[in-house]
């Protein structure tokens, strides 16, 4: 690889196409953001820079940077910033036609698809049902990944699926539905036809991509025909943890280098202490990375911590860490925290305390937590009279969005589900409303308080503080990892989770946990505790104890 000791030079780096290996921490997002500054100029007149990420989050994040370093008037005018599913439904709207697909087509909701399939699993056991889900969206999502015409996804079905998929696929035929992953393929077989790429070629004269490790074959496909000048990739392998979703990382990376050469390799932290970076290095060069560096050890209170925490019950444990939490954020008001678990189920004793706690905090898996989406809705409710039907409460705040906006789409719907619950008790949804509290988050990502999030969730995130809970066995790594490719990816989640934190890093287990029967089991610590030993300098005790030692935050 291409060493890069300064920062700044990987930003002015002169290439036409440029893949830069960023591992956690190492300014990723402002490098893209400096690299649009350096690209403007070279745009041809009515040119722009399509910049893709995956999530809503992501998405915001580098919103924010590109705003800080080139203001509002630069980004809006130069840059347009989309998701992958996004950036497919324009080109669908677009030219549709060209495949027989009115572009008045209804966006698809995520969840449209899990509803076809619901029917199929009524009767049948939990486990049996999970697996038979997998396996139907399994099959559908290998035969759209590649662009495959309607007819050719029934061809790939009835040579490598089950019979339930290919019904469900049929079905969605027949009526002229778009399920999610049929954006990504038809606008794949719509940039394949050489005038329709043409146009985007033209008017796209930079491009930058995030996290490359996450896209599958066929949105890298997408991104190299949208654009073929002044191509930034920015990615790091060991974060590849998405391969369910079709990521392919090591293929990825493979035509990446192809196409751009050697890469440019940072390796220097720009986000976590020393002591994160120690217990970070021991997972990521045991993964075949390398050993990152803090850029200013001294800047951090004690070179931050890394903590090792076992309790005798879940209940035991999320109190613990409420408490924590309580502490820290009384020595430190804007202090952000995240509590982090490889799965949702892992977490729920831990949001149970926190639903009774006085402590700040959000659920990011409840989308009404987010402040955008309950504005949405409060502003539709006023327009249509304090209690409206929630059909009409759906339209009405859908028509105020981008309609290619399928996250935030997707976020109305989960947060309207969730509130017709809370209407139900509260009488109305106006009253339901109130219920929850609409933060000003500001222009950061993350607002100060504590974040309940799961691994996937939290991805190019980052907080002052992370507790990982359930450092067992089953957990991390999940039960659900059977084959070593699977366990590979569990590795690189538990990299993932530890690369969020910035101070400090406080790593729990419980002894016993309660079953879904309510029955309480015994667990058993992660198989990685040996690998991360060596990196926990102290226990709950001495977690409390340095914050007790930290300074006051002035107010």
């Amino acid at each position: 690889m291409i060493e890069i000791p300064d920062y700044g030079e990987a930003v002015k780096y002169d290439a036409q196409n440029l893949l830069v290996i960023a591992p956690p921490g190492c300014g990723k997002t402002e490098l893209l953001a400096r690299r649009a500054a350096l690209l403007i100029p070279r745009l041809s007149p009515n040119q722009k820079i399509l910049a893709l990420t995956f999530s809503n989050k992501a998405k915001s994040n580098l919103t924010g940077r590109l705003v800080s370093v080139l203001g509002v008037e630069r980004t809006r005018k130069y840059v347009s910033i989309h998701n992958f599913h996004g950036h497919a439904a324009e080109i669908v709207r677009a030219h549709g036609r060209t495949l027989g697909i009115d572009p008045q087509f209804n966006m698809p909701d995520k969840r449209t698809q899990s509803d076809a399939i619901a029917p199929l699993l009524d009767g049948l056991s939990e486990n049996v049902a999970g697996d038979l889900n997998r396996r139907i969206e399994e099959d559908l999502r290998n035969a759209k990944q590649r662009p495959n015409s309607d007819c050719q996804v029934l061809e790939a079905l009835a040579a490598h699926g089950i019979t339930q998929s290919a019904e469900i696929e049929s079905a969605r035929q027949e009526s002229g539905t778009i399920y999610y992953d049929d954006l990504l393929r038809h606008a794949q077989r719509l940039i394949r036809v050489p005038e329709i790429a043409s146009l985007y070629r033209k008017h796209y004269g930079a491009m930058l991509v995030d996290e490359f490790q996450d896209l599958s074959p066929q949105q890298l496909d997408l991104a190299i025909r949208s654009c073929e000048q002044s191509r930034t990739f920015v990615g790091d392998p060991l974060q590849g943890i998405y391969s369910w979703t079709g990521a392919r990382p090591i293929d990825v990376e493979r035509r990446l280098r192809k196409i751009c050469g050697e890469p440019v390799d940072l390796g220097v932290s720009y986000r976590s202490s020393p002591r994160v970076l120690g217990l970070l290095n021991l997972v990521s060069v045991g993964l075949g990375g390398q050993a990152l560096q803090p850029k200013d050890p001294n800047a951090w209170f004690e070179e931050g911590i890394t903590v090792g925490a076992k309790f005798s019950t879940g209940a035991e444990e999320a109190a613990f860490i409420e408490r924590a939490s309580g502490h820290i954020l009384k020595k430190q008001p804007s202090a952000t925290i995240g509590i982090i678990c490889r799965a949702a189920w892992r977490r729920k004793p831990i949001d149970a305390v926190f639903a009774e706690s006085s402590l700040p905090s959000t659920r990011w898996d409840l989308a009404v937590d987010d402040a955008g989406i309950i504005e949405l809705i409060n502003d539709a409710t006023t327009r249509l009279g304090g209690n409206p039907d929630l059909a009409v409460l759906k339209t009405e705040v859908l028509a105020r969005i981008d309609a290619t906006d399928l996250d935030t789409a997707a976020d109305v719907a989960e947060a309207l589900d969730h509130l017709e619950k809370l209407a139900t008790d509260a009488g109305s949804i106006q009253a339901a409303l109130m219920q929850f509290r609409i933060l000003d988050q500001g222009d950061t990502a993350i607002r100060p308080g504590v974040h309940l999030l799961n691994a996937h969730t939290g991805k190019g995130q980052q907080f002052d503080w992370v507790f990982i809970p359930g450092f067992e066995q089953g957990h991390v790594p999940s039960f659900l990892a059977k084959k070593q490719s699977e366990i590979a990816e569990e590795h690189r989640v538990l990299l993932v989770m530890l690369s969020r934190a910035r101070h400090g890093v406080i790593l729990s287990r419980a002894d016993s946990l309660i079953s879904k029967k309510g029955q309480p089991y015994s667990t058993r610590v992660s198989t990685w505790a040996n690998e991360l030993r060596i990196g926990l300098i102290t226990d709950q005790v001495g977690l409390l104890e340095h914050v007790a030692r930290m300074p006051e935050q002035s107010s």
